[in-house]
């Protein structure tokens, strides 16, 4: 698996059967991607040492040749990044995530070989995970980790002649095999190389790297949910390709911000729709805010609880919700074990699901500040606020009323695309550029992730 954030010459390889792919630098969700699947090859393998009692990757080895582990389709993987240093400087959240498999990696039959211009480009305290250590001639020889007399020595203008670990000089050979004792016409050669290696190779080639779908249909991702209610499926997450849930029964609330055609406004009628499919009325009814009317004839039917397109709809809806949720409160005589079964009170559970929080929450006093002081115990009264608004601004949103205290409550977060400017949204993470659907979601349950959240076509909503 290539990363290439030089002139793009490992693209010559990837043809060749062992390549996975080539991720060139401006192929920002490749390079993640890449990285993506090395870490979960090796969160896997760990889980099938432990799960098998494979005691090293040695034994491994010896066991895939007699079969088993069949489902696995890697040997030995090596991750090449050519041009580390621009990977410190221009993706930090990559950089943390090599640097946490450098120390586990190599147990698992996982390789990383980097280069780079020179020895300060890769942080000293990472720099004895890498046991094979070569210099090629530095730009200031004195700076060798290796010894600085032989570096001195290397002539200039040799290309592939440096120093070995043993400090002796060595030069690195070309890859061709044309006969041809040069550099010369190096890139034709290396074309040829592959197209004779591929030829002759019998066996199946790597599989490649796999990346996020821009566009993901709500039934694309239907057909790979797995998980029973109360789970929503919303979309893939980057690292396995694998669905992402909300579990409104852990995480009841969910904050969503993003600029204009962002996907935001879809990602709401997704979740609508999970509701609607996976609940009964008498499980599950829905109160929906839409000042600017985008969710209208969303849900059409007995679980439409109430629908809110202005502040005064808004006010009255909101108030006669937050009465009627107050007396589900546990009182003094509700004993514990009506607390852990949530039998004290019956109904539906409630889900508020707001689009353009900030028009309103801007309009002359919040109509939706009643329903502050009942999130904290939403779990225990059934109460479940999704609100989508604007990363403009969002930034300042700590100090609103409502997501304050959603904030303060540790609840997920989406922040989806939007101007890097505008700061941290949630926790230590901010918006970027980032195709429609795409966003970061942050939870307790699982940390950062991105994902590609489904597209629902609004003409094969069914009514309800």
């Amino acid at each position: 698996m290539c990363i290439d954030l030089g002139a793009g010459a490992l693209r010559a390889l990837e043809g060749l059967p062992h390549v996975s792919g080539v991720a060139l630098r401006r192929d920002v969700e490749a390079l993640r991607r890449t990285v993506a699947e090395t870490s979960a090859l090796v969160e896997d393998r760990e889980a099938r040492f432990a799960a098998a009692g494979v005691a090293s990757i040695d034994e491994y080895r010896d066991r895939r040749t007699k079969g088993e582990f069949a489902d696995d389709p890697f040997g030995d993987v090596f991750l090449i990044i050519d041009g580390y240093g621009l990977i410190r400087e221009e993706h930090e959240d990559l950089d943390e995530m090599i640097t946490s498999l450098l120390s586990r990696c190599l147990g698992f039959g996982v390789h990383i070989v980097v280069t780079a211009n020179r020895w300060g480009e890769i942080r000293y305290n990472i720099r004895e995970f890498y046991g094979t250590k070569l210099e090629l001639r530095l730009g200031d020889p004195t700076d060798s980790e290796i010894d600085r007399r032989a570096a001195v020595n290397v002539p200039l203008g040799s290309a592939g002649r440096g120093v070995s670990p043993d400090r002796m000089h060595f030069l690195v050979a070309v890859p061709r095999i044309d006969s041809t004792e040069n550099d010369g016409g190096l890139t034709e050669a290396t074309a040829d190389l592959v197209a004779r290696s591929t030829a002759a190779w019998p066996h199946e080639f790597a599989p490649r790297v796999r990346l996020l779908p821009r566009k993901l249909t709500a039934e694309e991702l239907l057909e790979t949910a797995d998980r029973p209610k109360p789970a929503i499926p919303i979309g893939l997450n980057e690292t396995h390709l694998a669905p992402v849930y909300l579990a409104p029964d852990v995480e009841p609330h969910l904050m969503i911000f993003g600029d204009a055609s962002c996907g935001k406004t879809n990602l709401l009628r997704l979740i609508a729709r999970g509701i609607v499919e996976r609940n009964t009325p008498d499980e599950a009814m829905l109160v929906i805010v839409d000042y600017r009317r985008t969710l209208l004839d969303v849900v059409t039917g007995a679980q439409l609880l109430s629908y809110a397109p202005s502040a005064q709809v808004t006010q009255e809806v909101i108030d006669d919700l937050a009465g009627a949720l107050t007396e589900r409160l546990p009182g003094p005589d509700v004993t514990s074990e009506q607390l852990r079964t949530r039998t004290w009170w019956k109904g539906p559970d409630i889900y508020i699901l707001v689009d353009d929080y900030d028009l309103v929450a801007g309009s002359s006093g919040n109509p939706m500040a009643a329903l502050a002081d009942l999130l904290p115990q939403a779990r225990d009264i059934g109460m479940h606020f999704i609100v989508a608004r604007r990363s403009g601004g969002a930034g300042r949103s700590a100090y609103d009323t409502l997501l304050g205290k959603l904030h303060e409550l540790d609840m997920p977060g989406l922040v989806m695309s939007g101007n890097r400017q505008e700061g941290a949204i949630v926790r230590n993470v901010a918006p970027s550029p980032q195709p429609p659907g795409r966003g970061v979601l942050v939870r307790r349950t699982d940390g950062v992730n991105l994902i590609q959240t489904a597209w629902l076509e609004q003409a094969a909503w069914p009514a309800t």
